[in-house]
């Protein structure tokens, strides 16, 4: 028996096997049967430019498939093998059950061509054809397939084909065949080249993932070579009138993400970032498009770059130690999955583990104001992160020491004193650093906030701020004042 692969597994969920495990010859006809075909026949059916409800409703399409080598055996022996794991069955009987009603399948297929060959229809004749079908469902449903598959037959291009199904859709409005023609829509939308053709060739398969959750959301924004009927499928999922066609975007946007090549990029910074902002996009409320096979998907993607060699290097592109610490924290921001995050957990560990952290940090010939920035970034960092509260809360103490540490050793504040003229430019100044970001909210911004109060109650302050400004204008720079001097945890006046 052949060994399905990782790829198969994942592509037939038990769900689909259970729905599409056939009995009897018309099992065989079944919307899961038909599915679970499209998913193991995909290379056949994009060579033929045909869907898989062609495939089974058409016995010049099952001559050409059981005259090309191996690729039917091959997939029957793929399928008979998922159902009789899923089944707990012999997959030796399982496949030669499977061979026995495929066999009376075509045979049926063939004798029904030959002895009631379907009629040949137009657009503008298919309105009498609905009206004058007749029998039973199953009879009504059997020749109703038959008849669109042997006019679809005349289509060699998949836009083609795609625009006619629209018209066919909106021609059945309002009547059960309706949702026969959505479903063979939805398996256009399901194959790629198709995709290609409708939605425009894309250079990267970002741009192809964002037209695919644009249409899913019924966002779709069409550029200049997607073709017209693009439009028409987002406005269909948009009016809730396609709900296959939805679920076949999500199929499409999952099978692209499994797809081996990079998301935007090679290089694993720029490639990490982009399957983060796919994430994002990927949300509508609190709904994640794909649901965890999506999040399974995605995590592995960012797993082929989070890896302890990869962010080694990365870190090493990072001369200052600072910026270490900061981009470790900024990649563990973007980090999709436990399996990422504990990755870069061992890295945390290590680089806050050491006992030389705030002497190693306060080290070095970088300029003061530029490394206390890159601290309060990562002490932002640390308390927005997945880390435990306990964690967070000695890492966070340890950057606020590095800070007070670095305050001191730079005499920063002395320096401002000196150089910065009288007590309201000495304000200004401490003022812009904090909007800035300069200062940790905590000790070194006590610090600060503590000198600001001491130049505030210097009696030539509030001369030199005004600077004879009266009326309106006097009254523009107390507000503006008050309002800086508010979001730092300052009263003025006191």
């Amino acid at each position: 028996m052949s060994t399905p692969t990782k790829e198969d597994l994942e592509a037939a969920p038990e769900a689909l096997l259970d729905e599409s495990y056939c009995k009897k010859v018309d099992d065989l006809f079944t919307v899961g049967s038909r599915d679970l075909i499209g998913r193991f026949f995909t290379s056949f059916t994009d060579s033929l430019i045909i869907t898989p409800t062609e495939l089974v409703y058409s016995a010049k399409y099952q001559k050409r498939l059981n005259d090309a080598g191996r690729i039917m055996m091959n997939g029957v022996d793929k399928i008979a093998t998922l159902q009789a794991r899923a089944k707990n069955e012999s997959a030796a009987a399982r496949l030669r059950d499977l061979n026995t009603l495929i066999s009376a399948g075509m045979k049926k297929v063939w004798e029904d061509d030959k002895e009631r060959p379907p009629p040949s229809i137009t657009l503008d004749s298919f309105p009498a054809f609905l009206a004058g079908l007749k029998g039973s469902d199953a009879e009504r449903d059997t020749q109703f397939h038959r008849t669109v598959v042997e006019f679809l037959g005349q289509f060699k291009v998949w836009k083609d084909k795609v625009a006619t199904l629209i018209k066919l859709f909106n021609l059945t409005s309002g009547k059960p065949e309706n949702k026969a023609i959505e479903y063979i829509l939805s398996e256009c939308i399901k194959c790629e080249p198709a995709l290609d053709q409708v939605l425009g060739l894309c250079e990267t398969l970002e741009e192809r993932c964002n037209d695919l959750i644009d249409l899913w959301k019924g966002e779709l924004k069409p550029r200049a070579s997607a073709h017209p009927c693009a439009g028409d499928i987002s406005a269909m999922i948009t009016s809730g009138a396609a709900p296959d066609i939805k679920d076949a975007v999500e199929y499409s946007l999952l099978r692209t993400l499994a797809n081996k090549m990079p998301i935007r990029s090679a290089e694993p910074e720029v490639e990490i970032q982009a399957v983060f902002e796919l994430f994002k996009r990927m949300w509508l409320g609190s709904t994640l498009i794909g649901g965890a096979k999506a999040l399974v998907s995605l995590e592995r993607r960012q797993a082929r770059q989070i890896n302890k060699e990869n962010v080694t290097d990365l870190l090493r592109e990072r001369k200052a130690l600072t910026d270490r610490y900061a981009f470790l924290l900024q990649l563990s921001a973007v980090a999709i999955g436990q399996t990422n995050r504990s990755v870069l957990r061992s890295f945390i560990d290590h680089y806050f583990s050491d006992k030389d952290f705030v002497p190693r940090i306060v080290a070095g010939q970088e300029l003061p104001v530029p490394k206390l920035q890159t601290l309060t970034v990562i002490h932002r960092a640390i308390r927005a992160s997945w880390l435990a509260d306990g964690d967070k809360a000695r890492y966070m103490a340890q950057v606020e020491a590095a800070q007070i540490s670095l305050l001191g050793s730079s005499r920063l504040l002395a320096q401002v004193d000196q150089k910065s003229g009288g007590p309201a430019q000495k304000v200004l100044t401490l003022l812009d650093l904090c909007r800035k970001a300069t200062f940790i909210d905590g000790p070194a911004l006590i610090t600060v906030r503590d000198t600001i109060a001491a130049y505030l109650k210097d009696a030539a302050f509030l001369n030199e701020y005004l600077n004879g400004a009266a009326g309106e204008e006097k009254e523009r720079k107390m507000m503006l004042l008050t309002r800086t001097l508010a979001s730092i945890g300052i009263t003025y006046p006191a």
